[in-house]
């Protein structure tokens, strides 16, 4: 292989990594989605910072910690979680769901809550059922889950 080859192929694997991972991201701090990304487990600021930014509430140079406190005064977080405690699949559908506006189904219209939000993601494909909602999610899942729940509301561009 020479190095135009060589070129090309960076460009266009760095081309399919963005798109993948960050393309509802462009606007946000590249730091914090970064930072996500590097997550093993996403902590609940930066998950809240990321959806909330992603859905509007917060601006662009807010900080983790005031989306945080944002997403727990509407109620969209578990009242026990800390700012740094990992968060669980079913929070962040809840959180999704919620910053998005997106509506559910029956139960989900009953029920607003994590048990039923995960169940409306796992319905649509947007969330792997295996593992069960209780699970911790990497960084990078978490960003998968958010870029799919915009394209179903029509947001992502």
């Amino acid at each position: 292989m020479y190095k135009g080859e060589y070129i090309v192929r960076i460009r266009l694997t760095l081309i399919v990594l963005v798109a993948l991972l960050g393309f509802p991201c462009f606007a946000q701090s590249n730091e914090r989605v970064d930072a996500l990304l590097a997550q093993q487990q996403t902590k609940a600021d930066i998950a809240a910072y990321i959806v909330l930014a992603a859905g509007g509430q917060v601006a662009e140079d807010a900080s983790p910690a005031d989306a945080y406190a944002l997403a727990l005064q509407n109620k969209w977080l578990p009242a026990g979680l800390g700012e740094a405690d990992p968060i669980r699949l079913d929070a962040f559908c809840a959180l999704v769901m919620r910053s998005l506006g997106l509506k559910g189904g029956l139960m989900y219209s009953i029920f607003p809550g994590p048990r039923y939000a995960y169940r409306e993601f796992v319905a649509k494909g947007i969330v792997n059922g295996n593992g069960g909602p209780h699970r911790l999610l990497p960084g990078d899942e978490a960003l998968t889950i958010l870029r799919q729940a915009m394209e179903l509301k029509g947001d992502a561009k």
